[in-house]
């Protein structure tokens, strides 16, 4: 096998790498090989990774390519590694058009992994849309020899890694990205989030933004967040609500509190289901609305970042006030048609005098007085108001009462500034 392949001077691979790529040849021969030339075993210092560079027919990537990769196949095989694959853009259809043609792709990133689904032991991690081009173009006829940058043994650690970079150096959401991290993390934030029904059982979060709902992870950090948050603040003063942060790195503020998560908690899982609950019942009840009081983004509204921080932090303040939380929870109660966030009316609530002729209304935004606005409309609603339900003078009382809260902040703040 020394001539198939050269480790470079100073690498040792393990046996278990070893044994991999030689199983990788006993399957497998790449034009390199068919041509007389031999391989040199690669290290990426980063990942502490092993990989190949090599070349292989287009009916066998077409047939030996797994799209459904995993992080971890001894935790499940449901939830795969990349995005959705998206056919019907220009961009793709062009990819197709040169497959079709001929087009040799380069740097199409994989591990050899035969632990699950054998059949197809090349496991995609980058370059998912240029194999499915080329799978198309093999089934018209058309065969191409294809680059591909092989990875053997690889530890769950290193896959993200990998997978990371390679889905960064393309244009790809940040939800994925957000999706691999939490993966690497465990499975706690997906199992919660069925367990209250936010996802259906072996659904994995949104890999973007979901007209059908499905939440991303950085809304359920968001949620999960903003609870906490709650739980530790005092209800009279002025509070700020946040919106986690997406991409490459966790946020801050989940990575401080995951550890301390207790996820069986009936209190948390209580307020999971009745988000839940509001979330779809927005959806039921906008998705019936037909003509001018059909609005497409107000379907989706109990998902808005501002919505979610705003709503999960009063659940947490309310949790030492039970018969305001019980008000607070019982906005899925409010009877049809209305919906239960009252969409419309807080799209056009605004403080004459303050707010631009280009604000947008409350719950649109995620900066910091969006945030803090949006809270107060929860907690009036719960605390102050007589019937369930948010409706315009609970809507501007409640950017009122921010707006003179906040002048008082600043007002304490300039006393103490003199007295310095």
């Amino acid at each position: 096998m020394e001539s198939e392949f050269i480790i470079q001077q100073g690498l040792q691979p393990s046996a278990e790498v070893v044994s991999s790529i030689e199983r990788f040849f006993e399957l497998f021969k790449p034009i390199e090989l068919i041509n007389g030339a031999g391989l040199l075993l690669l290290f990426d210092k980063k990942s502490e990774a092993f990989y190949l560079n090599c070349h292989l027919e287009s009916k066998i990537i077409s047939s030996k390519t797994d799209l459904q990769a995993v992080l971890d196949a001894d935790e499940s095989e449901d939830y795969k590694l990349n995005r959705e694959i998206y056919v019907d853009n220009y961009a793709y259809k062009r990819m197709e058009e040169d497959a079709i043609a001929g087009r040799s792709f380069e740097d199409l990133v994989v591990e050899f992994d035969e632990i699950y689904r054998p059949q197809k032991p090349f496991k995609v991690f980058g370059g998912q849309h240029r194999i499915k081009a080329i799978d198309e173009a093999s089934k018209k006829g058309t065969q191409t020899y294809h680059g591909l940058r092989i990875f053997f043994g690889l530890t769950v650690q290193q896959r993200v890694n990998i997978a990371i970079v390679n889905n960064t150096s393309i244009t790809v959401s940040n939800d994925l990205l957000d999706r691999m991290q939490e993966d690497l993390l465990g499975s706690d934030l997906r199992n919660w989030c069925q367990n209250v029904s936010l996802l259906d059982e072996n659904q994995n979060f949104a890999d973007k933004r979901s007209p059908e709902g499905i939440p991303t992870v950085r809304i359920a950090r968001t949620l999960i967040v903003n609870y906490y948050l709650g739980l530790k603040a005092n209800k009279d003063d002025l509070n700020y609500p946040i919106v986690c942060a997406s991409g490459p790195n966790i946020d801050k503020d989940y990575k401080e509190i995951r550890n301390s998560i207790v996820w069986d908690n009936p209190k948390l899982i209580e307020m999971g289901k009745e988000f839940a609950k509001l979330h779809s019942l927005q959806r039921e009840r906008m998705l019936k609305k037909e003509g001018k009081d059909f609005n497409n983004e107000f379907v989706n509204k109990a998902i808005h970042p501002c919505m979610v921080a705003s709503w999960a932090f009063a659940s947490g303040l309310f949790q030492n006030h039970p018969d305001i939380l019980i008000k607070h929870y019982q906005l899925s109660l409010v009877k049809e048609p209305d919906d239960p966030l009252s969409a419309s009316v807080l799209s056009k609530a605004r403080l004459k005098g303050t707010d631009p002729d280009t604000y947008r209304g409350l719950g649109a935004r995620i900066g910091s007085t969006e945030l803090g606005r949006m809270l107060l409309v929860f907690i009036l609603q719960a605390e102050t108001a007589k019937k369930r339900g948010i409706n315009s003078k609970i809507a501007l009382a409640a950017i009122q009462t921010f707006e003179a809260k906040r002048a008082v902040q600043k007002s304490e703040q300039l006393k103490k500034a003199i007295q310095k």
